[in-house]
């Protein structure tokens, strides 16, 4: 795998100082995952927050979308398709389902900024995903609203197989990942097969990067221009009037399916799984994370990092850059403190009927660990923790696959057991409660996809 060259922040222009500052800062957040900053397409600074590994594919979210839109860029100079085709053009099996005439005027451009006037959810259902997009009745005019709908992406992935033969992402693998040196992670399907398009797309933290530096080099890698320039000129201007957000960054504009910001533009999944690109300052910033505060990630990089950039090679620093360097090698989401022992019993207990199907739990005490082993009627899943450090396991849970899972536990009281459990692939994260007291778990996510279950109460 063809991987970035390194340079000290000072040989890019940049403090080492100033980069240590943003670094401390990004450290208060709940919680960054993992960075990557380039400048002059080399890496100054990157780490990850044990126990998330910048070396695991983690999920995009919405920043798949701009992986789609490359590849209808990339489909429409190979003359498979024009951005002003119909959709309904590519399913005229679909043509009995339409309920709403003005579905017969959504182009492919219209997918693209996200003014279909579709606002089917975000997350379709049942087995005929496409169907389920022309069978409902549009909310807008096409062409007129901004209305952010991850089924639009879908519609594209699914209209480029349907023009390829393939999904976007075997189509995009000798056209983009190959030479980039990128091999891609899983690309989550409906149904029928084909990539979910809007979502379900993992890749490593430095491939983020790499596409950030593909778009900085608008389009060019190696002295082949992967992306059309002519598409990526258009695809990063503000097509769409998104002004009626409330956060500064998302109202700038969008384009195919990227986000035009205060500096420069992204691709933006939720949580902060981010693409920055700054043409101005030749700078790319690749985040993974599971925030809640999307825009304060942002607002760092533009009030801590922008202000000290040159354009100019600076003295070297080396005590302040191996300070910078420890940090970015020893950041870690601190373990849950409090005591470790604890003199209740292990326990095995059943629950009465509860919407996510949980019919018992084992909880496993042991010196230095403990398991929760939860019964569902398709069998059983466990969560391992360690008493002042992370255990490591893969579960399923309430989610639709299993995912690889770091836990760590403390007594928070005398009769309290607390676990944390990070699903570091993806921006799950769980809160156990285990009350010996009252017998009762609760269990607290975040997560827009998931399934909690609340309170559950033992028979």
């Amino acid at each position: 795998m063809k991987i970035l060259s390194k340079c000290t922040p000072e040989a890019a222009g940049i403090r080492s100082s100033s980069l240590l500052k943003l670094v401390n800062a990004f450290d208060k957040l709940e919680y960054l995952n993992s960075f990557m900053i380039l400048r002059h397409g080399k890496i100054v600074a990157s780490g990850s927050w044990a126990p998330y590994d910048r070396n695991v594919p983690h999920a995009l979210y919405s920043l798949s979308k701009s992986f789609v839109s490359v590849a209808i860029g990339i489909a429409q100079s190979e003359g498979l398709l024009k951005l002003d085709d119909p959709v309904l053009k590519f399913f005229p099996e679909c043509e009995s389902v339409v309920s709403d005439e003005r579905c017969r005027k959504i182009t492919l451009r219209h997918l693209l900024t996200m003014t279909s006037g579709s606002n089917v959810e975000s997350r379709l259902a049942g087995d005929d995903w496409v169907g389920q997009f022309f069978a409902a009745p549009l909310a807008f005019e096409p062409g007129t609203t901004f209305f952010y709908n991850s089924s639009n992406t879908y519609l594209l992935a699914a209209v480029l197989r349907v023009v390829s033969g393939i999904n976007v992402r075997e189509y995009l693998g000798p056209r983009l990942f190959e030479p980039l040196g990128i091999v891609p992670g899983i690309w989550e399907m409906c149904p029928a097969g084909t990539n979910c398009g809007g979502w379900g797309f993992y890749l490593k933290t430095e491939a983020i990067a790499k596409f950030g530096q593909l778009l900085l080099n608008g389009g060019s890698w190696g002295g082949q221009q992967l992306i059309p320039s002519a598409y990526l000129k258009e695809a990063i201007k503000p097509l769409a009037d998104n002004s009626s957000n409330a956060s500064p960054d998302w109202q700038q504009g969008y384009g195919y399916a990227f986000w035009v910001s205060r500096h420069g533009f992204r691709g933006d999944g939720a949580a902060g799984q981010f693409a920055v690109v700054l043409p101005e300052e030749d700078m790319v910033v690749a985040t993974t994370a599971c925030l809640r505060n999307l825009q304060g990630v942002l607002n760092l990089i533009w009030e801590i990092l922008l202000p000290e950039l040159e354009d100019h090679p600076l003295l070297d620093d080396p005590m302040t850059n191996a300070e910078l360097e420890l940090k970015c090698h020893s950041l870690q989401i601190p373990p849950l403190e409090g005591a470790i022992a604890s003199s209740h019993p292990s326990q095995c207990w059943r629950f009465r009927p509860n919407f996510a199907g949980l019919e018992a739990c084992t909880i496993e005490l042991g010196s230095d660990s403990c398991a929760l082993s939860f019964k569902f009627p398709r069998g059983m899943e466990q969560i391992r923790a360690g008493f002042g450090y992370y255990d490591r396991t893969i579960a399923q849970l309430t989610d639709r696959r299993p995912h690889p899972i770091s836990a760590c536990a403390a007594w928070v009281s005398k009769d309290v057991l607390e676990v944390r459990a990070f699903c570091t692939d993806t921006v799950f994260r769980d809160v156990y409660r285990i009350d010996f007291a009252a017998k009762t778990i609760d269990r607290t996510s975040f997560g827009s996809f998931r399934n909690p279950f609340p309170r559950l109460h033992v028979l």
